[in-house]
């Protein structure tokens, strides 16, 4: 039996108001034509049918018993039920969505109530959205709505329900494909020591403008909700401006740059106003020195570009991968200079791909240290149920992520990503070269949508984690 989707609306304290909002949500998607069930958990154990019929059937062994009256209603009770089994249970009828109170410690996306009373230090598995009643909003590039019947059932209809008539795509192992990371170039103005290159080993060619923007438009048909552009040096493309604004009115929710920074100051205005408010900035350290002879690169070009798009309000993410010997011991300068600097900080393990040979065993190692000062030093954490179920940290104010991928199935486990190749091909796992899907051959060849279309789907069967 197929399960439909779930969401549980969660807060940190009693009396916030979930069954209010909830019952909320619920009239307006009921309205909409959506079919809803709703699991309530309680902390209680009273046993409301003791002594009736249906109690005593379980005494005498019964798993579970159940009251059909005559009106048609339904009541239900067992033993030793859980949220998995309750889940079960409404799923026979067959709801487009089902909706929970609580179940604050378990695995389904949340959507949290925060408000003036909410405990200051929040730790969350799966956030998507917070609820937000009067107060600002924890950091950590999680939506935040107001804590709205309405703008909470649209952002449910958005993220759950119309994927589905859009036909979202799902691996065999469930995992949505909810982001595109594309490369639009192999060409960089920098040297980085630790670049993998996107995976890619010899790389054919570079798309064209209109073939870059026919693979965007599919993405969209099939429910593609991101799209991240990487190189290479991306802002090496001229086309960048336009590439982004076709991105923008194909309805992307998030449409995101990585960059060197090196050419960022002379394009800031251009791609803001192409309508980029999102951009990862690689940082490997914030030394002159230690930066030039990691990269190559001048400093101070990535810092008047940090400055530009600053000055423009972007949403800015400093993305730094840490290498032993070289920046572990630099840790607090580079939360500090972010803090100043960005709105938030990436930490991430370094990848055994592409590497010289015996560089990832010199250079590599474990962020396990790292992130137990940030947990310890966190004002809040939150996991991020969409993006990895990566924890965020935030330590004086600046969000902080720890990305962790090496041998780690959890991380694979989330994946919610597949990737384009500068020369056109899907690849639906950056760690493997034998599944390539030649997206940019089909193009060429003059085929039609649908067949594209089935070439994403072929790709997307494939796909398996990593890591397991």
């Amino acid at each position: 039996m197929q399960r439909p989707p779930a969401i549980a609306i969660v807060s940190f304290h009693s009396g916030a108001g979930k069954t209010t909002l909830l019952e909320g949500v619920i009239r307006v998607l009921s309205r909409r034509g959506y079919k809803v069930c709703a699991i309530k958990h309680s902390a209680h154990n009273e046993t409301r049918d003791a002594g009736k019929d249906t109690c005593r059937l379980r005494e005498a062994g019964a798993v579970a018993s159940a009251l059909l009256r005559a009106d048609g209603s339904l009541e239900v009770r067992s033993r030793g039920a859980d949220l998995s089994s309750a889940m079960d249970a409404v799923s026979r009828f067959n709801p487009d969505i089902v909706l929970c109170e609580g179940f604050k410690d378990s695995g389904l996306p949340k959507i949290a109530i925060i408000d003036h009373n909410s405990a200051p230090s929040l730790q969350l598995q799966s956030v998507v959205a917070f609820a937000c009643r009067d107060v600002v909003p924890p950091a950590g590039g999680i939506a935040c709505l107001p804590c709205d019947p309405t703008a909470v059932a649209e952002f449910i209809v958005d993220r759950f329900l119309e994927l589905g008539h859009k036909g979202v795509l799902v691996d065999r192992y469930g995992r949505r494909i909810l982001g595109i990371r594309m490369s639009l170039t192999q060409k960089c103005n920098l040297n980085c020591i630790y670049c993998h290159h996107e995976g890619e080993k010899s790389p054919s060619g570079e798309m064209f403008t209109d073939e870059v923007l026919r693979i965007l438009r599919l993405a969209r048909d099939l429910g593609i909700r991101r799209i991240k552009f990487t190189g290479g040096e991306p802002l090496l493309r001229r086309d960048l401006g336009g590439i982004i604004a076709y991105s923008c009115s194909l309805g992307f929710d998030d449409v995101g740059v990585t960059t060197n920074g090196q050419l960022l100051r002379e394009r800031a205005l251009e791609l803001y106003e192409a309508g980029l408010r999102r951009i990862n900035v690689s940082l490997p350290s914030i030394d002159a020195g230690a930066y030039r002879s990691i990269t190559g690169g001048d400093l101070g070009s990535v810092i008047d570009g940090l400055e530009a798009v600053r000055v423009l309000g972007m949403h800015v993410k400093i993305n730094t991968i840490i290498m032993r010997g070289i920046n572990d011991s630099a840790v607090d300068d580079l939360i500090e200079f972010a803090r100043r600097n960005s709105s938030m900080l990436q930490i991430i393990e370094l990848e055994d791909l592409n590497l010289d040979k015996g560089f990832f065993e010199r250079y590599h190692t474990d962020l396990s240290e790292i992130e137990q000062m940030l947990s310890e030093a966190a004002e809040s954490v939150v996991e991020r149920g969409e993006m990895n179920r990566r924890r965020v940290y935030v330590v004086r104010g600046l969000p902080i992520e720890v990305v962790r991928p090496v041998n780690n199935p959890a991380f694979c486990a989330g994946c919610t990503r597949i990737r384009i190749t500068s020369d056109g091909r899907i690849k639906p796992c950056l760690m493997r070269d034998d599944l390539l899907f030649d997206l940019l051959g089909g193009i060429k060849s003059g085929w039609t949508d649908a067949q594209l279309k089935t070439l994403f789907m072929s790709a997307v069967a494939v796909r398996e984690p990593f890591y397991r």
